[in-house]
């Protein structure tokens, strides 16, 4: 049996956790992977936060999902397994995906010709099943029935919403669309979502969600101003304007999660960030922001996760100050 080793939060790049390293029980198998499949998590080497807010369903900004989109060959099928784990990965449970039990599920063709896709909703899980440690297997066959594919996601360690156990850590949400010459087609999705509150939306863009241990936080501001100068050499002010900057710090981040934040989730049009310190001094909730810098990671010998540091600006830069 393996001792396997949780921090309750981040490590905060403390140093007397560089060297630290997880023993688990994991299985890797041989694997064939489609280059623009966008399904790229590790095997159970790091567990995920997750959170599931058991007093109200709705509530987004406590309530966590995890997107899950795939491409199929022609006429082929895709296979997808909720597997409950216990502390040294020996499973407990395995459920096969077939309908929105534990999420919403688009079969192949719904959202796009050959695309499968899979928003697990976390609520639904801890309603239905349990809390725990859980993971997604996906398995993509072709038309003969030969596995083109078959992948286990990260482990996630679901819990029940407290802001305790959410302290130190960030929600990442982006709509994803267009193209990624090397990677996923996101052009022309199209299908109808029920949101939370009950709302439908019908959407072009993919929703993709991440939750990780780190700190968003305002860093600043620019300023700019703009003044002429008067005939006894004043300063007159004609227009200013104020830009809030942002920084995102992420923690011990496999570089399997922090490959697919860069390389797809952060170039998204749309971002949104949301913060869970108990001590900040602003409130997060779904801020829209653009990346501006995008600074090369920090990593240390023996340590298997890297640490980012990434910036943003406010994405409605509307904070002028003119005169009528």
């Amino acid at each position: 049996m393996s001792i396997r080793l949780t921090p309750a939060a981040s490590n905060s790049r403390t140093k007397q956790y560089l060297a630290t390293k997880t023993t688990l029980q994991a299985i890797k198998r041989p694997i064939v992977v489609d280059q623009d499949c966008c399904f790229c998590f590790p095997n159970c080497d790091w567990d995920l936060p997750a959170f599931a807010f058991l007093s109200d369903s709705t509530n987004t900004y406590k309530n966590d999902r995890t997107d899950f989109i795939v491409n199929v060959p022609l006429n082929g099928t895709v296979e997808a397994t909720l597997i409950q784990l216990d502390p040294d990965n020996n499973v407990l449970q395995s459920i096969s995906i077939v309908n929105d039990t534990y999420g919403l599920l688009f079969p192949i063709g719904t959202i796009k010709s050959n695309v499968w896709g899979f928003i697990l909703d976390w609520y639904k899980v801890a309603d239905v099943e349990s809390l725990g440690r859980w993971k997604l297997n996906l398995v993509v066959k072709n038309s003969a029935g030969l596995e083109m594919f078959n992948q286990d996601s990260a482990c996630f360690h679901l819990r029940a919403w407290t802001c305790q156990m959410a302290h130190r850590t960030v929600k990442i949400k982006t709509e994803q669309s267009g193209y990624f010459e090397g990677g996923f087609d996101y052009t022309n999705i199209n299908f109808t979502i029920e949101q939370p509150n009950g709302k439908v939306k019908v959407s072009n863009s993919w929703p993709q969600e991440i939750r990780l241990y780190g700190r968003f936080f305002r860093e600043g501001r620019d300023f700019e101003i703009d003044n002429i100068v008067t005939e006894d050499r004043g300063q007159q002010l004609i227009q200013s304007k104020t830009v809030k900057r942002y920084l995102l710090k992420l923690d011990t981040i496999p570089t399997s999660i922090s490959n697919r934040l860069v390389d797809d989730m952060l170039q998204a049009p749309e971002i949104y960030l949301n913060d869970y310190q108990i001590n900040a001094i602003e409130l997060y909730d779904s801020v829209r922001v653009t990346l501006t810098e995008l600074p090369d990671p920090e990593n240390f010998t023996q340590n298997i996760n890297e640490f980012m540091d990434i910036r943003f600006a406010e994405w409605k830069q509307n904070n002028v100050h003119r005169f009528k």
